[in-house]
């Protein structure tokens, strides 16, 4: 009879720490709830289950590895579209050293002349021209990839979120929702987590 009665005072003891800080989390996301903007407004319902779904602190974890995750994601495509930037840096400056290889080579064989200087110095800015839009097509091509990934991401997290418990959050793509959705993440990184 002892275990038994000190168990269901643990579990009413769990209980109310857990009404407790719902309850608080209601009045503090009341209180920020009160100052936005109308299309992004949370109803009674949608505070109360914020509230619910924040009050064990497990939320505040799948945030931070959400964070984490990202920060590599952008990290690694920053890493990848500067290496794409730097091979055209190098591609441009082996262009520039043989282009320059070969005009003083046209001046030591002697075959200068202003008409072949003319066609070689033509020659060379349509090279240049040339590498410059390879460049330009390479790094937009990345840019969509990069688009295209981080829109995943942000699926990913809707999903994520949606799982845990997070009213709102949903898999769309859908302008106010999105608005709403990170005011409600704006809301959860301005409130403390529960100790």
């Amino acid at each position: 009879a002892v275990v038994s009665t000190q168990s269901t005072g643990y579990v009413a003891a769990t209980v109310a720490m857990v009404t407790e800080t719902k309850q608080s989390y209601i009045k503090k996301i009341s209180a920020k709830n009160a100052s936005a903007p109308k299309d992004c407004s949370l109803s009674y319902s949608e505070v109360e289950k914020l509230a619910e779904s924040l009050s064990d602190g497990t939320v505040y974890g799948i945030i931070s590895e959400l964070k984490d995750i990202q920060h590599i994601l952008l990290a690694s495509l920053s890493k990848e579209r500067n290496t794409i930037v730097k091979s055209f840096e190098e591609k441009k400056e082996a262009q520039d050293r043989a282009q320059g290889e070969a005009y003083e080579q046209m001046i030591a064989d002697e075959k200068f002349n202003p008409s072949n200087e003319e066609a070689m110095l033509k020659q060379f800015k349509k090279d240049s021209i040339e590498l410059k839009k390879e460049e330009e097509e390479a790094l937009r091509k990345f840019d969509l990839n990069i688009l295209e990934q981080l829109d995943q991401q942000v699926e990913d997290q809707q999903k994520y979120l949606d799982i845990a418990g997070i009213p709102g959050m949903r898999q769309t793509t859908e302008g106010l929702a999105i608005k709403k959705q990170m005011f409600m993440l704006s809301i959860i990184e301005d409130l403390p987590q529960p100790e």
